[in-house]
């Protein structure tokens, strides 16, 4: 929501940069609001991506294969010009390193210095880029629904997305992502089930808030009419908080585990003469075969039964920190871009 609401600042700034108030001499403010736009795009978009992609999706799938109970050794810094300090990057008093926002900054930082911390960004971009084209090729076919053309294309990309999750846990590697791909026939037999179980749980989470809504009686923005405010009663702000709490324990409850699991089973697919940057179990506790006697890769039930109660506590908490630092980045994102836009409303 802050996201939307900062761009709709940035909108507003746009508008009088196009649409100036003084007749005589329109280019005059008109150039100035197009340097304070451009100044917020140069130093807002950077954090955008950290927020959204770094603390978004890069953390949480280093904590996710993160094992909690590591082997008892240093993990070497990859990062010749890092500080010898910064050289075995942990969590204070023996804690898993994803953990703490700050220990995980330092592990990447570590690894490749600060570029580490976009590790993946290009493959990420190329998956949702492809994920967009074939969802709309399954989408173009008659009697197709839209959810159903997202999940055929997942399935379809189950490379990609695997490719992704080994970029993000891996060491540098200086080949590029495509060449990185696992056989489709593998990654497909190892995530098709996963992959299907996190779309449902994203496109069951999506109704949930207008389920919760409708429920408790609250009217919702009729997307044919955007201009159109719905009225609302006194009641109003307690059946807001009743969406939320809904909506939050849907994501808790449905798209965290779906998360854990899809990345759990793409991380065993990892090649074995690939290391990792976080500590990582490879046998999951033992159940995992490896390809030359068994099927290569971690089942469903093995890749949640071998994943602890202090991990999915840690992931929550993860959560919930990275909630926190976008929340508060978004904040003093919106305490510089208001003031502007309201200034050259005037």
């Amino acid at each position: 929501m802050m996201q939307s609401m900062a761009a709709t600042a940035g909108a507003v700034l746009y508008k009088r940069a196009t649409d100036s108030g003084d007749v005589d001499n329109p280019k005059q403010v008109s150039g100035w609001v197009f340097l304070v736009v451009l100044a917020n795009v140069l130093v807002f978009l950077p954090v955008v991506v950290y927020m959204s992609y770094t603390l978004g999706q890069l953390f949480p799938a280093l904590a996710i294969v993160e094992n909690t109970d590591p082997p008892a050794y240093e993990p070497v810094a990859l990062n010749d010009e890092a500080d010898n300090a910064n050289a075995a990057p942990r969590s204070d008093a023996g804690k898993p390193i994803s953990s703490s926002l700050r220990a995980l900054s330092r592990l990447l930082y570590s690894v490749a210095g600060w570029r580490a911390s976009f590790r993946g960004l290009g493959a990420c971009v190329a998956y949702l880029f492809a994920i967009s084209v074939v969802t709309g090729i399954f989408t173009a076919i008659p009697f197709v629904p839209a959810e159903v053309g997202t999940l055929l294309a997942a399935l379809a990309l189950v490379q990609l997305s695997t490719a992704w999750v080994h970029i993000a846990i891996s060491p540098p590697n200086p080949a590029y992502f495509w060449r990185r791909l696992p056989p489709f026939r593998k990654a497909f037999e190892a995530t098709w089930i996963p992959t299907v179980v996190a779309c449902v749980a994203g496109t069951a989470a999506g109704y949930v808030p207008q389920l919760a809504a409708l429920v408790v009686g609250l009217p919702l923005v009729d997307p044919s009419k955007p201009g159109e405010i719905p009225e609302y009663d006194r009641h109003a702000s307690w059946k807001v908080l009743v969406v939320l709490l809904v909506t939050l324990v849907a994501w808790a409850l449905v798209i965290v585990p779906a998360e854990v699991l899809l990345i759990r089973v793409q991380a065993s697919l990892l090649p074995p003469d690939e290391d990792t940057i976080i500590p990582f179990d490879r046998t999951y506790g033992g159940t995992l075969e490896p390809a030359v006697v068994g099927k290569g890769y971690v089942s469903v039930r093995d890749a949640l039964g071998t994943f602890p109660r202090s991990s999915w506590v840690r992931i929550y908490i993860l959560h919930a920190k990275i909630f926190a630092a976008v929340l508060l980045a978004y904040g003093v994102m919106l305490a510089v871009i208001v003031p502007q836009a309201l200034l050259f409303k005037l």
